[in-house]
């Protein structure tokens, strides 16, 4: 059974996105219920499902959003406390009205990284993860001092730079790009114009990435409204395509299938197996169908393992490819309108799927795409959805 076509995010509603030690990730949940809900034109007590991506201590869990907030939902689901997790929940609420367990679907994503620690540092409630089987969940290893997840992302870049013979420095199109986008979005916490010599110039994290590659920490909360989808409800974003995370031997969170890493092989996907996975597939497109897409770029590499794992170009272009404007806002495939982790939030990348509704509205301002009628999330991990204007 597809769930392509059956549902739609009838609703989006947002917190504000700031480091706030002094609010509780309940008030930012609450404020983020509240608004989606205004949005939808809904009251609580029509919501009969919820979802959650981020629980505690980052987050809030399911019980305790349901008991505070005064849900009283027959089906609940709640993924890791980690990126990467977006699409699974918007697909388990698809699923769920697909199936007849929920009829309105809560998805919310909130959490608080202002007050836990620096990631890497022993008073982090995440340290000791690190060196669950001997490696952490984005590809970090503890035991041989690599203590947060940049440093995954970083050897990804290299080998990749060093398989393909590339200069990293071209790396600069991806933060730049979305830096500049982000000045469009007041939401934005970083709006301040990026010139080359400004990303140039920031101090390094690990060899070869530098600080304005790295998504900024802050606190904020999200929540996404998945109901039957009903052909008279305009303001309603369908969901016609949907595909869920990877995990295996030849899978490494910060880098595309087939790169070397880890445990993977070294064979790449080809454009043809890139451009019939199952997401598209479902929505009966390819990706030249695509007006808007929303990429995972915690760390400034990430899009170009999307654009290359879901073939808007082949293995080993992408980081020529993004080059010359190809994906700002008024290039051939504008990606993360709003700026993304890199320059929106850091919201696991909720944020640009909330980006992709406001877009395929036709609300997106002074950053509107012209004529967007489909967008697609996707991130290198393999989850990926097709949006489309009801």
């Amino acid at each position: 059974m597809s769930i392509g076509g059956k549902c739609a995010i009838v609703g989006v509603g947002a917190s504000s996105f700031e480091r706030r030690p002094e609010q509780s990730v309940l008030s930012l949940i609450a404020t983020a219920l509240t608004n989606a809900l205004f949005d939808a034109g809904l009251v609580k007590e029509q919501i009969d499902g919820l979802v959650v991506q981020v629980g505690s201590p980052r987050g809030a869990d399911y019980d305790t959003i349901s008991a505070t907030l005064g849900i009283d939902a027959g089906f609940c689901a709640q993924t890791w406390g980690h990126g990467r997790f977006a699409a699974t929940v918007i697909a388990h609420a698809a699923m769920a009205i697909a199936s007849g367990m929920a009829t309105r679907v809560a998805c919310v994503m909130g959490m608080k990284n202002s007050d836990l620690g620096r990631i890497g540092e022993a008073n982090n409630p995440f340290y000791h993860e690190q060196f669950r089987e001997n490696g952490g969940p984005h590809g970090e290893e503890g035991h041989l001092g690599m203590a947060s997840p940049v440093a995954g992302a970083a050897m990804a870049f290299d080998l990749y730079c060093q398989r393909y013979g590339y200069d990293r420095e071209l790396l600069a199109a991806i933060p730049m790009t979305f830096r500049a986008n982000a000045g469009r979005d007041p939401e934005a916490v970083m709006r301040d114009p990026m010139t080359i010599d400004d990303y140039r110039g920031a101090r390094p994290i690990v060899d070869p990435l530098r600080l304005l590659d790295c998504s900024p920490v802050g606190d904020g909360a999200i929540c996404l409204i998945v109901s039957k989808a009903i052909a008279a409800d305009h303001r309603a974003v369908v969901i016609n395509g949907a595909q869920g995370i990877r995990a295996g031997r030849d899978t490494f969170i910060f880098g595309p299938v087939g790169l070397g890493m880890s445990q993977q092989s070294t064979r790449r996907m080809t454009l043809t197996e890139a451009r019939t996975q199952i997401v598209y597939a479902q929505a009966g497109i390819s990706p030249d169908d695509v007006d808007l897409l929303g990429l995972y770029d915690s760390f400034s590499p990430l899009p170009l393992y999307a654009l290359e794992d879901f073939g808007f170009c082949g293995a080993g272009e992408a980081l020529g490819w993004v080059q010359d404007d190809r994906i700002g806002l008024h290039g051939e495939l504008p990606v993360n309108t709003n700026g993304g982790q890199l320059s929106h939030a850091q919201m696991n990348g909720w944020g640009q799927i909330r980006e992709l509704v406001t877009q395929l509205r036709g609300e997106g301002g002074t950053r509107q795409v012209a004529g967007c009628r489909r967008a697609m999330w996707a991130t290198p991990a393999g989850d990926a959805l097709i949006l489309e204007r009801g």
